[in-house]
């Protein structure tokens, strides 16, 4: 009692905060990823021990585990796996570049100029809206069997939350603060680069986030439907032999590979936009 008497407010405040947390609340973050992981697992398991459901279809956790053993080992042994994810990654890292030209190239016509807004603005919404698979076999028939076709396919699949992110983020410049600028005279250049683009770099971010993970999703696709010697080349021929537990392991890779370039941007954005936090 004594201890709470000569409590500083701030103290109380917190105590008092704390007392109405929830026990998920309480609980670390990491404990609680474990748990989960620990349940989704132990769920996996019990379908497939008494459902009745074949191997061939669902294999077990461990099983997968065992696949994804062979499959790290193979990547860091230097073999087919590991030739197979350096030619994903890039892959990836290049059609990720050129999403990010670009998207930001085009967010910029658009959010900073009347034409990109009335008529480019349409023109990339429409493109959004089509089926991008279906392109897939026509990229492999203007760009070959190569790296190439799926470099432009992962491009062409990320492209567009930079885009957007970047119009959208231009266009919520702050009123006061563009009427500051009009007072100083400043020139279009001006207002974009020291106005309107600080202003944005959060929503670029946010779009780059998701051009991180989408461009491996193009890849994938790209390998799928064109062939090649990535990941998603040995994703194809792990199904067409049943060999489930295979895909599942090389599907992590790939995941983590995402999860790899997703990280990337974050630090880029910790560096770049500081002033958030």
């Amino acid at each position: 009692m004594a201890d709470v008497q000569t409590a500083s407010p701030e103290t109380l405040i917190a105590l008092a905060e704390n007392e109405r947390k929830t026990l998920i609340e309480r609980t670390p973050q990491w404990l609680l990823v474990l748990l989960f992981g620990a349940a989704v697992v132990a769920v996996w398991q019990f379908a497939v021990s008494f459902s009745g459901i074949s191997e061939l279809v669902l294999p077990g956790p461990f099983l997968v585990f065992e696949d994804l053993v062979f499959t790290l080992k193979n990547l860091f042994t230097g073999g087919y796996v590991a030739k197979a994810t350096w030619t994903t990654l890039v892959e990836v890292v290049f059609g990720f570049s050129l999403a990010v030209v670009v998207g930001l190239s085009l967010g910029m016509l658009i959010g900073a100029t009347s034409f990109g807004e009335k008529a480019v603005m349409p023109y990339v919404v429409a493109i959004n809206t089509m089926p991008k698979v279906a392109f897939a076999p026509l990229f492999v028939a203007w760009f070959g069997f190569g790296i190439e076709s799926k470099i432009m396919m992962a491009a062409f699949i990320s492209f567009f939350p930079v885009t957007i992110n970047t119009a959208a983020g231009l266009a919520a410049t702050d009123k006061n603060m563009d009427m500051l600028f009009d007072s100083l005279e400043a020139n279009r250049w001006q207002r974009l680069l020291k106005l309107q683009m600080p202003f944005a770099m959060p929503y670029i971010f946010a779009g780059l986030k998701l051009a991180a993970v989408w461009s491996v999703i193009g890849v994938v696709v790209g390998e799928y439907m064109g062939g090649g010697e990535g990941l998603g080349e040995l994703v194809r021929v792990a199904a067409s032999q049943l060999r489930v537990g295979r895909v599942f392991a090389q599907i992590a890779l790939l995941s983590l590979m995402g999860m790899a370039l997703f990280g990337f941007v974050s630090l880029l954005e910790r560096y770049f936009i500081r002033w958030r936090r």
